[in-house]
């Protein structure tokens, strides 16, 4: 008996989480104890499965004749017969064919519960393999419990998402890079950007960390895989869609869109152009940084996903959960993730927005019957900021040691510069 407790003792952390994990299951599945948390917008009440069908009806439409983005077909049949309506498919159309050929074998209702129990093992898988390749290290059973336990993936599972699957594959192709895996690690980057292409702000990070190999495998297999399906014509509607939400201006907001970005527009009023720079600036510093040699690949990653997050032009809140699965190997590698504030910051980016509390407060909480509760726009701004503030104090605190060392080399660097431009005199003012 006293060995029992002890070995429960010891991992008292990792069963603590696997047990909130189960429980994220068996309440998106059946009981909703963690709704809670979060508005009836978000869980799509009324409404389950409208993102999540999207891909199957694209894929049902195509093999019946129709389109990728699952319009109905000429003579109106679809896969999903609900009274409400289905987003339009927008996933890359291998992924769509993949993955939504198998589900489509099931009835709607039934296909539903397959994907949701379907991501039981996988997840459960990936973080086994994550904990058991760096079992020797000291904070391995606190990154796995932050893995299991952000409340932005139940809101993933409650929602019906695909987005899982991105979240495995970034965390698999982080423990591949640790371990030196470099072919493997260019499929996972691959198969990463076939769900979302993500993974593309990683691409100067690995550039300039000198792991060009896997972006190249991975943006050749990307890119060619994408450029078949468009030149045969049913695939044009994946740019479509993807271009406007990177390179476009418009800015959704109110009261699912969680980002800096959002936030900012719909509480100043400065002209669009000041958005675009402020954008810009920060992501300048972001690759800044991240091509110091000091500043570690996984800690650029995580400023990456932390810009991607803030300024990306459709992030929900179950978008957030991608920092459940980057942070484990930046606690694992990286010793400014380590520090007690630091780990202290990570716990709250694992915690849903305040939206609970606002509607225990009966602040800017709109109660909508079975559509169930939904943040006024004034509730909502409180719910991105309590999201953003422990993000920021995260990055202040992974940075914060760093920043006296890199204003001293540059320092250094601009003062050889000069001494060697004097010397070579290549730039500056010529003999009159």
């Amino acid at each position: 008996m006293k060995q029992v407790i002890k070995h429960i003792k010891t991992y008292a952390l990792l069963y603590l989480g696997t047990i909130i994990y189960l429980l994220f299951y068996i309440s998106a599945a059946k009981t909703g104890w963690f709704d809670i948390f979060f508005s009836g917008a978000a869980l799509h009440n009324g409404a389950k499965g409208i993102d999540f069908y999207q891909l199957l009806q694209g894929a049902w439409a195509y093999w019946h004749g129709g389109s990728l983005t699952g319009k109905p077909l000429s003579d109106g049949a679809v896969y999903v017969k609900e009274s409400y309506p289905i987003n339009g498919n927008v996933y890359h159309p291998l992924l769509t064919l993949t993955l939504g050929s198998l589900l489509i074998q099931f009835d709607p209702a039934t296909a539903y519960y397959v994907w949701l129990w379907a991501k039981l093992p996988l997840s459960l898988l990936a973080a086994g393999y994550f904990y058991w390749s760096f079992r020797k290290y000291r904070y391995v059973q606190f990154a796995t419990f932050v893995l299991l336990v952000n409340f932005s993936a139940y809101l993933e599972l409650a929602a019906g998402q695909f987005h899982l699957l991105l979240n495995i594959c970034i965390l698999l192709f982080l423990c591949l890079l640790a371990k030196k895996k470099l072919n493997w690690s260019g499929g996972i980057y691959w198969l990463s950007l076939l769900v979302k292409p993500v993974g593309l702000l990683f691409l100067p990070i690995l550039v300039i960390k000198r792991y060009w190999p896997i972006a190249l495998i991975g943006v050749f297999f990307f890119t060619f895989d994408t450029w078949i399906w468009i030149a045969a014509g049913p695939g044009s509607y994946y740019l479509d869609n993807l271009s406007p939400n990177i390179f476009g201006s418009w800015y959704p907001g109110p009261d699912q869109i969680i980002t800096l970005r959002a936030l900012l527009h719909f509480s100043t009023h400065w002209p669009d152009i000041s958005y675009i720079i402020l954008q810009a600036g920060v992501l300048c510093v972001v690759l800044f940084l991240s091509a110091l040699q000091r500043i570690h690949t996984y800690t650029a990653i995580f400023l990456f996903v932390a810009y991607f997050l803030c300024f990306y032009t459709l992030v929900y809140e179950y978008d957030w959960s991608t920092l459940a699965y980057v942070l484990p190997l930046c606690i694992i590698c990286c010793p400014s993730f380590q520090t007690r504030f630091s780990r202290f910051c990570i716990l709250l980016t694992s915690l849903p927005s305040c939206f609970l509390v606002l509607r225990l407060l009966h602040i800017g909480i709109m109660d909508k019957g079975d559509a169930g509760f939904f943040p006024d726009e004034h509730a909502w701004k409180l719910m991105i900021v309590s999201k953003l503030l422990p993000l920021g104090l995260l990055c202040v605190s992974v940075l914060v040691a760093d920043i006296k060392p890199i204003v001293k080399q540059m320092k250094m660097f601009f003062a050889i510069l000069q001494k060697t431009n004097a010397e070579l005199k290549i730039f500056g003012r010529g003999e009159a």
